[in-house]
């Protein structure tokens, strides 16, 4: 088993975050973005874009990108954060969950609309068209929900 080496664990305090991997992006990464460990480089973690209809990208350590990266690049993986100021409205209510986005090509992204074998990665804190706040928390989440609604270990 690798080691992870102390200086690549981030506490990110005063961030309101719970801690972090500083990794090595495995392509190109969006800010928000849901990841996967995918792999290592040197003694880092790199991750990639999660997916739900990909074998052994939709399982395993999961977080949010904190910033964008390209490929190869340095970058922080969190294991929860606040996202604020986005449209919540299509959500029932206050936490209503958010699930990984396959449905449209937005591999690593996430949204409200549940999706058929959906992975749930994080819930709704704010119903509104432009004010919503939404709490990514994948790494946290530990089923999904399936093409009937039933949760799926």
């Amino acid at each position: 088993m690798a080691y992870i080496k102390g200086r690549h664990l981030n506490p990110e305090r005063g961030e309101g975050y719970h801690g972090s991997f500083l990794g090595i992006a495995g392509e190109a990464i969006a800010e928000n973005d849901i990841v996967v460990a995918s792999g290592y480089s040197g003694d880092q973690i790199k991750f990639s874009l999660a997916t739900s209809d990909v074998a052994g990208r939709q399982q395993g350590i999961m977080g949010v990108a904190k910033h964008a990266a390209s490929a190869d690049e340095t970058v922080v993986i969190l294991s929860h954060k606040l996202v604020k100021d986005v449209d919540t409205s299509s959500a029932t209510a206050v936490g209503y969950p958010v699930y990984l986005d396959d449905a449209n090509d937005n591999t690593g992204g996430w949204i409200i609309a549940e999706q058929p074998n959906a992975i749930v990665v994080g819930q709704v804190l704010a119903k509104d068209a432009s004010a919503g706040a939404v709490l990514l928390a994948p790494s946290k989440i530990v089923v999904g929900i399936d093409g009937d609604g039933d949760p799926v270990p």
